[in-house]
């Protein structure tokens, strides 16, 4: 029969491990140190977003890394979205995913070249594309912010889930407590870009709320869990916080379904990436979104001009909020060229 000594001798070990394990979805002890000591080498950020959807391009991408480090890349955006495989619900994973052994893999030759890897799931919109609605509506539509409307996906942009299904953030925080883990991550990308459909007559839920409230608790909610609850720190885009009449962007890239309220209800700690592809000589929402506390990473795709645009003027930003630059690819490089891609090699190595 054990001692009470020896029950709090074992009670006492379990705490210690599970302290060093640290709760489901939270960065390990490794990432936490490693992520603090990039930070102080790191207080710009030289970023690339690009989608990771199978195991043959996170092999790729892990072979790319010195070249981009070499051409200043410090941070890595990783949208994997569905394309991992899910443990909680595999029943999301396409023909052809992310393992966990590659995402490690990817995460540790990303720390040798030192690079701070991040990874993303498009959250809230962009459940479809084209006529393809993705696997979280596709095998849940009772998530869906519109269930039952637009067969074929016809007359719409993209689905979006509703923020107010409380199932739906059971299975989502799942998903992003998978894919911190797998990556080792001590931060994520939540997306919620360009969010169309939101407050729709057809939820029983939503029917009648204010758009920007709506948008707002689904970041807040996100930002318990990721931040609060796991000490994970949290990007997002930053179009839906922004009017598109007040900036003069296009609908785009800045709300006309009144969500932009919601720039004054979720928490200033959000890193927001403030994305552009017009070519303009102001971009107003960048120095509007430092007022209002955030930090904030501006995001350039193409044209070149366009992007050298952005990059000009976000570098006249005398902030300590403005983070550096993020240049996105959307598909338009391959993985063995990304280094080479002329917004990468032209605005990145001039943020030092």
């Amino acid at each position: 029969m054990k001692t009470l000594a020896g029950w709090l001798l074992i009670a006492g070990l379990a705490l210690a491990a599970g302290a060093q394990a640290g709760a489901a979805g939270a960065p390990s002890a490794e990432a936490a140190a490693w992520g603090k000591a990039w930070r102080t080498r790191n207080p710009v950020w030289r970023g690339l977003h690009l989608a990771v959807d199978t195991g043959r391009q996170a092999e790729q991408l892990q072979a790319e890394l010195p070249r981009l480090a070499a051409v200043g890349v410090n941070v890595l955006i990783a949208e994997v979205d569905y394309s991992f495989d899910f443990q909680s619900h595999p029943e999301l994973r396409p023909a052809q995913y992310v393992t966990r052994a590659q995402a490690r893999a990817l995460t540790a030759a990303a720390r040798t070249n030192g690079i701070r890897l991040i990874p993303e799931i498009n959250c809230l919109g962009h459940q479809s594309w084209a006529a393809n609605t993705l696997p979280l509506l596709a095998k849940h539509p009772e998530f869906d912010e519109t269930p039952g409307q637009h067969p074929g996906n016809q007359g719409i942009y993209c689905r979006s889930w509703c923020p107010q299904n409380p199932a739906v953030n059971e299975c989502v925080f799942a998903l992003t407590d998978e894919l911190v883990e797998a990556f080792d991550a001590d931060a994520f990308h939540v997306g919620m870009d360009e969010v169309f459909i939101l407050a729709s007559e057809f939820c029983p839920r939503c029917r009648g709320g204010d758009p920007a409230r709506l948008f707002a608790r689904a970041v807040n909610e996100f930002h318990a869990h990721l931040v609060e609850r796991n000490q994970v720190e949290m990007l997002m885009w930053a179009d839906r916080l922004i009017g598109a009449k007040a900036t003069g962007n296009s609908e785009w890239e800045a709300a006309i379904n009144h969500t932009e309220g919601a720039v004054d209800l979720i928490p200033k700690d959000i890193i927001l990436c403030d994305w552009h592809y017009g070519k303009r000589t102001e971009y107003p929402s960048v120095p509007y979104l430092l007022g209002k506390g955030f930090r904030v990473w501006p995001a350039a795709w193409q044209p070149l001009d366009a992007a050298r645009a952005l990059n000009e003027f976000a570098h006249r930003q005398k902030d300590p909020r403005m983070l550096g630059l993020l240049c996105t690819v959307w598909g338009k490089v391959r993985i063995p060229e990304l280094a080479a891609w002329p917004p990468v090699v032209e605005t990145l190595p001039g943020w030092r």
